[in-house]
């Protein structure tokens, strides 16, 4: 089924940051995505897909603090974040998030099985010269891949199947955990240059994302808050 050519990373490029002031990618702002567990959605971008329906986000409360409540059916869109975070002082990413089942049967290395639970996003490159832009985007997959690259932990790392400037890194695979809290931390710096080379300094978009438009299923999600912290 054809989507969107290269999913969430051409809206980001083309769509999100069209509504930006000339400049602003390199403005000063805020270097923390918004926190879900302050009640609102502000600063957050909704991302969607011409011909597709939209996943619900709403802000929900579970044990006492408000999180991101994701509700997918037959659904692909995003809420992206824009603005600049250095990477050489806050390269550590920690989130939490939690899924209700994975989507069964998809081959995660073809465009008919690009389907996932939760996906998170971060973007680099100069927004100008769409060609440098590269992103990495963590997800929950629904099962097993095959990956020649692996980073810490064994955590498989492979080309997503719309883009080659993008790479996906599946910090889970399968059903296990589903239904609890599930807590990722990621050195985003060391990630973007085990994917793509280089020495990378600032990212500029983070973004989440559940869908379900392939699979044609449903399902539901929920994302804690978004943080970089230094290094050690």
């Amino acid at each position: 089924m054809k989507k969107s050519d290269v999913r969430l990373l051409a809206g980001l490029i083309i769509a999100a940051w069209a509504v930006l002031p000339s400049g602003a990618a390199c403005a000063a702002g805020p270097d923390q995505p918004p926190a879900f567990s302050a009640g609102s959605l502000a600063g957050w971008t909704a991302k969607t897909f011409s011909g597709k329906a939209k996943t619900s986000y709403q802000l929900v409360q579970q044990e006492g603090s408000t999180v991101l409540h994701a509700t997918c059916a037959d659904s692909a869109s995003g809420l992206v974040w824009q603005n600049p975070i250095d990477l050489r002082k806050t390269p550590i990413m920690s989130w939490r998030w939690k899924i209700g089942g994975v989507f069964a049967g998809l081959d995660p290395h073809a465009k008919s099985g690009d389907d996932y639970p939760v996906r998170v996003y971060v973007v680099t490159g100069d927004m100008l010269f769409p060609w440098t832009v590269r992103s990495l985007v963590y997800v929950w997959a629904n099962g097993p891949v095959n990956a020649a690259l692996h980073g810490p932990h064994g955590t498989p790392f492979y080309p997503d199947p719309y883009t080659s400037q993008a790479e996906i890194v599946a910090l889970r695979q399968g059903p296990a955990g589903a239904g609890s809290w599930m807590p990722e931390q990621r050195n985003v710096r060391a990630d973007l240059a085990r994917a793509f080379g280089g020495h990378p300094k600032i990212i500029n978009a983070v973004a989440v994302m559940s869908d379900c438009d392939d699979s044609h299923s449903s399902g539901q999600a929920w994302y804690g808050d978004i943080t970089f912290q230094p290094a050690g």
